[in-house]
């Protein structure tokens, strides 16, 4: 089975099993709650949208992956010809699925002229990257707490929050630390980077920009590797005792 149609076969059963509601809508309606009022400023209110894009896609991620509860994993991975064809595939559907939801988040407020300043082909499009940067970041940390990685689900969520809280407070909370300590956002979930890149936008160079949005990609790959690696193995080690 093609990468494109296990993508298409996952998301059809995503949409049948009526889970996704609840993520998509807390993310639409927080969005649509932030531009309740106009005029907003650009890059502050993306800012926001882009965190809330986080927090929901980590959602999605969690609802995405478990959604049929692993009944169909073994046989999915038999059709794709490979655990990390499977894996790849569920992480691109539900990355389709966070993309869809940024360009909500973006086009929404220029399409109804909830701006009060004008908008910009370079602003448009750090508004796609930071947004669609801090989803996949959501996704990729969703897919350590699911049930087949950590049994006891309110322990993961109570765990995922905390992550989660941190990692939107991760520049605030080195703020009174020596410098020594400013690493730490970087090596947390970078989303409180993005925010502050967001926010400060226009007073930031060109290529401070450019490398906060290519961290964001790096460190979305470097963790869905880890996550490759060893789901990889759990699945070996579980062929072989069952053979055994």
């Amino acid at each position: 089975m093609r990468s494109a149609a296990l993508m298409t076969y996952m998301l059809a059963s995503y949409t049948r099993s009526y889970r996704y509601f609840a993520p998509l809508a807390f993310t639409i309606i927080s969005v649509m709650l932030i531009y309740s009022y106009r005029p907003n400023p650009i890059m502050d209110s993306y800012a926001v949208t882009a965190a809330l894009l986080f927090i929901g896609s980590t959602w999605l991620g969690m609802n995405f992956l478990n959604h049929d509860q692993g009944r169909q994993s073994m046989l999915l991975i038999i059709h794709a010809g490979s655990a990390r064809r499977y894996y790849a595939a569920q992480f691109g559907a539900a990355a389709i699925i966070g993309f869809m939801l940024c360009i909500f988040a973006v086009v929404y407020p220029v399409a109804f002229g909830m701006f009060g300043e004008p908008m910009s082909a370079p602003i448009l499009a750090l508004g796609f990257a930071g947004h669609f940067g801090l989803s996949l970041i959501g996704i990729s940390l969703s897919l350590f707490f699911q049930p087949g990685w950590i049994e006891n689900q309110g322990r993961a969520a109570g765990c995922l929050i905390i992550l989660i809280i941190l990692s939107l407070a991760g520049k605030s909370l080195v703020h009174s630390l020596p410098a020594f300590y400013s690493f730490i956002p970087y090596v947390l979930p970078p989303v409180s980077v993005m925010v502050d890149v967001l926010m400060n936008a226009r007073e930031l160079s060109t290529l401070r920009i450019s490398g906060t949005v290519l961290y964001l990609l790096v460190y979305t790959l470097v963790m869905f590797a880890i996550y490759l690696r060893i789901a990889c193995n759990k699945d070996a080690a579980s062929l072989s005792r069952k053979s055994g």
